[in-house]
């Protein structure tokens, strides 16, 4: 699997775990097919299992290598489930590219933003993002 014509644009991913929260879509997912273009062992996460597979399916046709992990990182219980999985089938992580991120607030006044809504967006971009960097960084 090739980064382009002239090979991989960055030789010294190749053989390195990675992992990507939110690698089932958008800028992800092309996180995760440019990664495993270079060489890198892809584990691809989301929360839907078909986007998943489709992005591991994908991964693997080109000829690179690629596991699917479903899981919410907002549970802190699925981000320690999802680094064991990593770990057991593809090794200690070397790259983290946390992705995820998202919540039900959506654009518009303030005053009309409901708390839960705002908490939604909260926990999914930054608590996200935190537990998967307090899972992952001390290794």
């Amino acid at each position: 699997m090739q980064a382009d014509d002239k090979g991989p644009i960055y030789p010294d991913l190749a053989g390195k775990v990675a992992v990507v929260t939110g690698g089932s879509g958008g800028i992800g997912a092309a996180t995760c097919r440019l990664l495993a273009a270079n060489g890198a062992k892809v584990a691809v996460n989301g929360r839907d299992p078909a986007r998943i597979d489709t992005v591991v399916d994908a991964i693997r046709d080109e000829g690179g290598g690629a596991i699917g992990v479903a899981g919410d990182c907002t549970d802190p219980a699925a981000v320690e489930r999802m680094r064991r999985v990593v770990e057991q089938e593809l090794g200690p992580a070397e790259v983290l590219a946390a992705f995820v991120g998202g919540g039900r607030a959506r654009p518009g006044p303030v005053a009309e933003v409901p708390e839960a809504d705002w908490q939604s967006t909260l926990d999914g971009s930054l608590t996200a993002t935190f537990l998967t960097l307090k899972s992952f960084c001390p290794a």
